[in-house]
């Protein structure tokens, strides 16, 4: 169902010609105002569009009067599943559409009102319990009943998993026909929680063709400008951004913002340069703020931004660049099972790590995106199970993209759906029903499309009906509003040993299709040289007559060095490796034997390695190995396991881990833990120290928690986890009876952070002098020394301070 109605076409294209001529600003934090407005500490914030109206309408005024042009609907938790935490999931459509007509009543004539919507507080799976079905649904039903309620915009914020953000904008524009914001909350590493980086949040929300992308809450605007500016550098999308108002501080029992109005308003002019259209306000931020920050822009206009000619896709992390002034990339062809018979023997026996260390191999070799192929005609295997599969473990292993290889839609669909970044759909033909579906699914699920110059009819004989069919697919494409950078055309290499008399009209139509077309060239080179001896030779000479005709990417085998030795050449004497930096660095590394490159990374096969790698499944039977050759648990534990998570803490530290494989490599120790439990038991095996943890009264937000919990474990402490929302009388009561050797405090919120300070000074009040840590996003280190506690920036951190305390 998608909700419209006859003035929103109006409504959107008025909002987009003001993106062009003004800076909109935006509201700024709801919490904070409705604090002043009586919200007590555990009380549901958005229930106030039913009991407390007048409150909520007086801060939107207030908010219009300082100048703002947009103001946002309190709904920021209005989803089913954060509602039920208060006994509210049947209110969805209530509150939301209550709080759309408070806002739309006091935005007058001239001010927009944007839906908000934050994130579900769960982790996507396979990291936590959320499923794309269970998100979806969540995010669908709210935009809905904002859409219903009179909402202008759709604003998606606060998100720090992209998978997250990528469904709730799909449910978002399936709900109705307005402008969709989205906004990703990022780290002091730049990162997101998950570990995306701003370049690669701009790639995969301009692929799902939101109106305005951008960045809040996380700091202050000093910080902020550095997003925006990596942003504007792959992105010609609208900019938004919604800083917090600097740092909190406690002061008085009152959690205080160390920015005031006219310091905030100083960064304006500065975000506006890094290419912003809309400035907002996030934590802290007030009435006054805003007002500054419009008096600081009057009569400002947005900076003028050149159109981003670079083509991207991307995994959840990292993003690829593909231009002509930019080094040629490859296509890893290793992962498909025809004439593969360990991989078909790995995808019968459910071994999807060996898919996952032949990614691996491939990106060691060079391979900068990955094909996964798991067509299967034996009818044994499901071809969607064995994708779905193969996604999951080959983006758990390597931060390159890839492209998802098959002709069935339902599994196309399905692998879509879990992929975590911007992939390349591998493929369609020119056939209608081909083109007209894997056109929308590109389109719905922000994917770059590859076509195949073949129809219904086969490979044409000729390099211009070849070119006919490009055409077609181009046009098709380009008129669903797929952009010409994400249109990849592979014209087919046929193999010279049986279609010789046709290997010239390939790279005649492949000409054609890069001269006359405009868009982006694919081929499978290695196909040149089927059956034939020599292949190396051959396929290398093939790819370098492609790419004089104009070939982009070719789809090859990584480990040939001959192949190497093309492209690096190539960059050099195209001038796409300026200096032949990258020429240089790759003569002086390469090691080759036979003209087949060796991979010096090699996967060990032992239990350390394979917990970094998070490969759960393969634990139990390595531990029983190695219990076979006389090591003890406790030899197993410390050598192999803890061992493993302080090298991923470490890489973690680095940004060579980020949070999916940190949460892969301690499920895959708690594994292990499971395995040897009887055997630690046997000999006496003593935990590190018991850890008591809870997220404090009135936050119900426990994402952090979970994984601080998780790592502790995988470290040996034993783990007493009383949950969220928790009193502090119950935290002391656990204290007495758990007597645990730290106490750990979470809170998300401005509006709960105080509670840490109520429960330490209960602790010691009781004459408890048990250590404590706190952490969260609005915590920090300042604050934690002002209230007497260690304080922890991430479960690593944690982790670390938490042996040191126990050491003493």
């Amino acid at each position: 169902m998608n909700t419209s109605r006859a003035g929103d076409i109006v409504k959107k294209q008025e909002f987009y010609k003001r993106l062009e001529k003004e800076i909109l600003v935006f509201d700024g934090a709801m919490g904070t105002m409705l604090q002043q407005s009586g919200l007590k500490t555990g009380e549901c914030p958005e229930a106030f569009n039913l009991n407390r109206e007048e409150a909520i309408y007086q801060i939107h005024r207030q908010y219009v009067e300082a100048g703002c042009k947009i103001i946002q609907t309190n709904t920021f938790g209005a989803n089913r599943i954060k509602l039920s935490l208060y006994g509210l999931a049947d209110q969805v459509a209530p509150i939301n559409q209550k709080g759309a007509a408070i806002a739309r009543m006091a935005a007058g004539e001239d001010c927009l009102v944007a839906g908000d919507i934050g994130p579900i507080g769960k982790l996507m799976a396979p990291l936590g319990p959320l499923s794309y079905e269970e998100a979806y649904h969540a995010f669908y039903e709210q935009a809905l009943a904002l859409i219903q309620g009179g909402v202008d915009l759709i604003n998606i914020e606060t998100m720090s998993d992209i998978q997250e953000a990528k469904i709730a904008v799909i449910a978002a524009k399936d709900a109705g026909d307005v402008p969709v914001i989205c906004t990703m909350t990022f780290q002091k590493d730049m990162r997101t929680l998950t570990g995306t980086d701003p370049e690669t949040a701009a790639t995969i929300l301009e692929a799902l063709d939101v109106a305005v992308l951008g960045a809040n809450c996380s700091f202050g605007p000093d910080l902020m400008i550095d997003i925006l500016d990596r942003m504007n550098k792959v992105t010609s999308k609208p900019l938004i951004v919604q800083p917090n108002a600097g740092l909190p501080k406690l002061v008085n029992g009152e959690t205080l913002f160390d920015l005031s109005p006219e310091a905030m308003s100083a960064y304006s002019k500065a975000l506006v340069a890094a290419g912003v259209n809309i400035i907002g306000g996030c934590c802290g931020t007030t009435p006054l703020h805003m007002q500054a920050i419009a008096k600081s822009l009057a009569g400002e206009t947005p900076t003028s931004r050149e159109p981003i000619a670079f083509s991207k896709l991307s995994s959840g992390t990292k993003t690829v660049l593909i231009h002509e002034t930019l080094p040629y990339n490859l296509i890893g062809e290793c992962i498909n099972l025809t004439g593969k018979k360990h991989l078909m023997e790995a995808v019968q026996n459910d071994n999807f790590h060996v898919i996952a260390k032949e990614a691996k191999s491939q990106v060691k070799a060079g391979a900068q995106i990955i094909d996964v192929n798991m067509g299967i005609r034996d009818g044994m295997i499901s071809e969607e199970m064995a994708m779905l599969n193969a996604i999951m473990a080959v983006q758990r292993a390597v931060d390159a993209p890839l492209s998802i290889d098959t002709v069935n839609f339902e599994v196309m669909e399905a692998a879509l759906k879990i992929y975590r970044g911007k992939p390349l759909l591998n493929s369609t033909s020119g056939e209608d029903a081909s083109l007209d579906k894997v056109i929308a699914l590109a389109k719905r699920y922000g994917a770059a499309l590859l076509g195949l110059t073949l129809d219904q009819q086969g490979i044409p004989d000729t390099a211009e009906k070849r070119f006919q069919i490009a055409e077609k697919i181009v046009t098709r494409a380009l008129a669903a509003g797929i952009p010409r950078e994400d249109i990849f055309i592979d014209t087919l290499t046929l193999t010279a040993g049986a279609q010789q008399k046709w290997v010239p009209d390939t790279l005649k139509a492949l000409r054609k299709v890069k001269t006359e077309l405009g868009v982006r060239t694919i081929l499978g080179v290695s196909n040149i040289s089927h059956g034939l001896p020599n292949r190396r030779d051959l396929t290398a000479t093939y790819l370098a007559m492609a790419l004089e005709a104009g070939l982009d990417i070719p789809i090859i085998n990584p480990y040939e060095e001959k192949i190497w030795a093309v492209l690096h050449s190539a960059d050099v004497l195209t001038g796409r490796d300026q200096n032949a930096q990258e020429y240089i660095q790759w003569a002086a590394k390469k090691e080759a034997k036979d003209g087949i490159m060796h991979i010096q990374s090699a996967e060990k096969e032992n239990l350390l390695e394979t917990i970094k790698r998070g490969e759960r499944e393969r634990v139990s039977d390595l531990i029983e190995m190695m219990k076979q050759q006389g090591l003890s648990a406790m030899d197993i534990i410390q050598g192999q396991v803890v061992k493993a998570l302080e090298e991923v803490g470490e890489g973690y530290e680095k940004q060579t881990y980020f949070l999916p494989q940190l949460l892969m490599a301690a499920e895959a120790a708690q594994k292990a833990f499971s395995c040897l439990k009887d055997d630690l038991e046997q000999e006496s095996y003593e935990k590190t120290g018991t850890y008591l943890i809870a997220t404090v009264k009135g936050d119900i937000h426990d994402i952090g928690k979970n994984i601080v919990s998780i790592m502790l474990q995988n470290h040996g402490f034993r783990v007493v986890d009383l949950g969220k929302d928790v009193p502090a009388e119950i935290i002391i009561q656990k204290a007495i009876a758990e007597k645990p050797d730290i106490i750990g405090l979470s809170a998300l919120m401005t509006t709960t952070m105080q509670e840490m300070k109520v429960v330490v000074e209960e602790l010691r009040s009781k004459g408890l002098n048990i250590p404590v840590m706190v952490g969260g996003a609005v915590v920090t280190k300042a604050y934690a020394a002002s209230i007497g506690a260690e304080y922890a920036e991430d479960a690593v951190e944690a982790v670390k301070i938490a042996k040191e305390i126990i050491s003493k």
